[in-house]
C-alpha cells in the first residue's frame, strides 16, 4: 500500500484480497472496517470514492485488513456487535451473537403481550445479550444472567451499564443453576452450546475464535439442555415461560428432554426464515 490510495481504490482492492482470503462477504467487510477507521457512516464511503486516504488511516486499516484476512470477524476486530437494535461489545470470552438469536428474544417479546414477566433467568448469558436486549424492551421487568466464566461475565456487565440498563440485572457466576441463590422466576431463557463433536470439527474459522464451552454441547450436542431441564425446574414459577434456542435438527430431542421431566409442557417451536426449528417454548406445568 505505497501508492496514493483513494477510498475507491482501497476498497476494491480489499474485496479482492479479502475473496482470495475466503471471507464470505468481502465488500461489505472491507466497507464496514474503512467507515469505522474514518469514523463515518458506510453511505460515505460512495460519496467520496476519490478521496485519498493519509498515512495514519492507512496505518490503522492495514492491521483490520491483516486480523480479517486472518479471519477474526469483523465483530471481534471493532468489539462490538449490533443485536436486536443495540451495540453489543464482545470479545474473545463471549459469544459473537447470531441473527437466528434474534428469534429467541422476539419470540419472548411476543409472549410478553399475554404474560408480561417481572422476572428473566438467562442461562449462559456471555455478553447478557438476551437479557439486555429483553430488558430494554421490557423497561417493567427485572432479571439474572448467570455464567460459568468470571470473564465473559465482565463483558455482560459492561454491557449493562452501557445500555443504562445495570440497576435491574443481576450477574451471577454459575455452572447452569448450581450457584444460583434461591428463587423464582417468571421467564427463563437460554442459549446453551449444542453443537455436536462433528460440528466442531467442521467449524467456519471466525467460530474458532469464538470459547469452545459456548459451543460444544457434548458428543450429541445435547448435554446443556439435560443439565438446563432437570435445574431449572425449581427456579421457574408454575406457568412460567421457559425457551431455548436450538441447532438443526435437534427439535424433537430437546422437546423429549424437557417433557420427560414431567415438569414442562410443550407449547410451541418457531422456525426460523431458513426453514430451520430454531426455538422452543415449554411452559411449567402448574402440577407435577
Amino acid at each position: 500500500m505505497n501508492k496514493l490510495w483513494t477510498i475507491g481504490s482501497l476498497l476494491q482492492w480489499t474485496q479482492e484480497y479479502f475473496a482470495q482470503k475466503g471471507v464470505d462477504t468481502p465488500r461489505l467487510d472491507a466497507e464496514i472496517l474503512l467507515a469505522h477507521v474514518l469514523q463515518k457512516e458506510r453511505i460515505y464511503l460512495y460519496a467520496h470514492y476519490d478521496q485519498p486516504m493519509n498515512p495514519l488511516e492507512l496505518a490503522a486499516y492495514r492491521e483490520m485488513v491483516k486480523k480479517r484476512a486472518g479471519r477474526l470477524s469483523v465483530a471481534h476486530i471493532l468489539g462490538t456487535k449490533a443485536f436486536m437494535g443495540l451495540d453489543f461489545q464482545v470479545t474473545t470470552d463471549v459469544l459473537v451473537p447470531r441473527p437466528e438469536t434474534e428469534m429467541l428474544v422476539e419470540t419472548m417479546l411476543d409472549a410478553a403481550k399475554s404474560q408480561p414477566p417481572a422476572s428473566i433467568l438467562d442461562i449462559g448469558t456471555g455478553s447478557g445479550v438476551i437479557i439486555l436486549s429483553l430488558l430494554h424492551y421490557l423497561p417493567e421487568a427485572a432479571g439474572t444472567g448467570v455464567d460459568i466464566s468470571p470473564q465473559a461475565l465482565a463483558v455482560a456487565r459492561q454491557n449493562g451499564e452501557a445500555l443504562g440498563l445495570a440497576d435491574r440485572v443481576t450477574w451471577v457466576e454459575s455452572d447452569v443453576c448450581a450457584a444460583l441463590p434461591e428463587q423464582r422466576f417468571d421467564w427463563i431463557v437460554s442459549n446453551p452450546p449444542y453443537l455436536t463433536q462433528d460440528d466442531m470439527g467442521q467449524l467456519q474459522p471466525e467460530v474458532r475464535y469464538d470459547p469452545p464451552q459456548a459451543l460444544f454441547g457434548g458428543e450429541d450436542g445435547l448435554d446443556a439442555y439435560r443439565r438446563i431441564a432437570e435445574q431449572s425446574q425449581s427456579f421457574l414459577r408454575p406457568g412460567g415461560y421457559c425457551a431455548v434456542e436450538i441447532g438443526a435438527g435437534q427439535a424433537e430431542d430437546v422437546v423429549r428432554i424437557f417433557t420427560d421431566t414431567g415438569a414442562y409442557r410443550h407449547e410451541k417451536t418457531v422456525t426460523d426464515y431458513g426453514g430451520i426449528e430454531r426455538v422452543i417454548l415449554f411452559i411449567r406445568k402448574e402440577k407435577m
